[in-house]
């Protein structure tokens, strides 16, 4: 029997698009596909995704990506990460709750390496940072402090003492993160008055607003808010 050989003109084209198909997956691994039972979506638009991230000592995430992101620490824990180069970095160990890091992009794998869980609040920011011309300003008054600031966003602290209060501010899109369990009444630029419970260690993403507030319960309240720019 006699074989033919015919030349086919699309077969490294062919090829190529069947490695890059095997390739895709690994490069486009999502930090949910990876790690489901860690990893909770607690908010996500245009904008920014947010996750609710915690990690038991000795667990792993097998490699994935991120967008440049902010991470505010809930439960320091120490977390080594190795990047798609090989490159390993070990964050974590002099971690401080309520402490907010920028995270450039980046595609890594961890390991939480240390002896207790961590826990954090990942702010995913999912456009490319404003240019100066365009970038809002975030400026909050006291008590409010200026913690950091990065390309995309500002982070600002607020500690309120029972029957503390805060001037009247405005907010433009933000997330806040409770660090403690807290009630509060704002009240609003049309007077309206609304009364917020704050639960610890959670966050919520919040659209622009102007109020003042009062901390009408018994305990501190204690937040961070990360000021979209």
């Amino acid at each position: 029997m006699r074989f033919v050989s015919r030349h086919c003109p699309l077969g490294p084209l062919v090829v190529l698009s069947v490695l890059v198909l095997a390739a895709s997956p690994l490069l486009a691994q999502d930090i949910t596909k990876v790690a489901p039972t860690g990893v909770k979506v607690v908010f996500e638009n245009d904008q920014v995704r947010v996750l609710d991230v915690t990690t038991q000592p000795g667990s792993t995430m097998a490699v994935h990506s991120h967008p440049a992101m902010m991470v505010v620490t809930l439960s320091p824990g120490t977390t080594r990460f190795t990047s798609s180069t090989g490159q390993v970095d070990t964050v974590g160990a002099d971690g401080k709750r309520g402490a907010g890091a920028y995270r450039p992009a980046e595609s890594h794998s961890s390991q939480n390496v240390g002896k207790t869980n961590s826990h954090a609040i990942l702010i995913e920011f999912k456009q490319a940072a404003p240019s100066a011309a365009t970038a809002r300003r975030p400026s909050l008054p006291a008590p409010y402090k200026w913690v950091s600031e990065n390309a995309h966003a500002v982070q600002f602290e607020l500690t309120v003492p029972p029957g503390g209060s805060v001037p009247t501010h405005t907010h433009g899109n933000h997330v806040l993160v409770a660090l403690a369990d807290a009630t509060a009444e704002l009240t609003n630029q049309d007077g309206t008055k609304q009364t917020i419970n704050q639960v610890k260690d959670t966050a919520q993403y919040q659209t622009p607003a102007t109020h003042s507030g009062v901390n009408t319960g018994k305990t501190t309240l204690h937040i961070v808010v990360v000021e979209l720019k």
